[in-house]
């Protein structure tokens, strides 16, 4: 997949899903993650 078809991807992606599915998704992300962050930081890092 070269990066015009990566960008059209999640474009089409962000279009199709709503934020509840987003932050679901990013939930399971961190969650996998092995750092530790706090949510004070985490919401910094989000806006």
């Amino acid at each position: 997949m070269n990066r015009l078809e990566f960008v059209e991807f999640w474009a089409k992606y962000v279009r199709e899903h709503s934020d509840k599915d987003w932050s679901k998704q990013q939930n399971v992300l961190l969650n996998s993650m092995n750092t530790k962050i706090s949510l004070k930081d985490y919401l910094k890092l989000k806006k």
